[in-house]
């Protein structure tokens, strides 16, 4: 396989998943501020929606490049479709975890209740997680529109053949 189609595939997993960890902090924390800013008319400053996207992209940036670009190249050299049904597991379990925490949080009625904690530890399990599992997704993808074949050059002869001679 050719290094540079390798290489261009980590680098775009890379800046997906950096992506994800600036985009989610910004989704979760426009939904907390906005309905609290139009309702007393306070965003509570401009700063709040560049400073927590270039944060958690910074933060994606160092455990995509620290993390996951490492656990990427062990999935690709062993296994790499193991890695991936093993993430997704993961990732979906955690889900699951989040959802039944958030709905036994919304019925529980007893004083203090162990549902916060629970919804609070598998969400932020699931953050990483989630990064992990698109890394692993755009490798995948990368490797169908980057096949990287080891010798890309057409197998004709450096001469064509000579016609029999009559």
């Amino acid at each position: 396989m050719r290094t540079s189609l390798k290489v261009i595939r980590h680098i775009l997993a890379t800046l997906m998943s950096s992506a994800f960890f600036g985009i989610v902090p910004l989704v979760l924390y426009g939904s907390w501020v906005i309905p609290r800013a139009v309702t007393g008319a306070d965003l509570g400053g401009p700063l709040n929606f560049v400073i927590i996207p270039v944060a958690g992209a910074l933060l994606g940036l160092v455990t995509s490049t620290l993390f996951f670009l490492p656990l990427g190249l062990l999935a690709e050299r062993f296994r790499f479709r193991r890695w991936l049904c093993t993430v997704t597991f993961l990732a979906l379990s955690l889900t699951a975890a989040v959802v039944i925490a958030a709905f036994c949080l919304g019925r529980s009625s007893e004083r203090p209740s162990p549902w916060p904690g629970i919804l609070v530890f598998t969400s932020l399990a699931l953050y990483p997680v989630g990064g992990f599992f698109l890394y692993l997704s755009c490798l995948a993808v990368g490797r169908r529109v980057f096949p990287g074949k080891p010798d890309s050059s057409p197998s004709y002869p450096a001469h064509p053949p000579a016609e029999p001679q009559r």
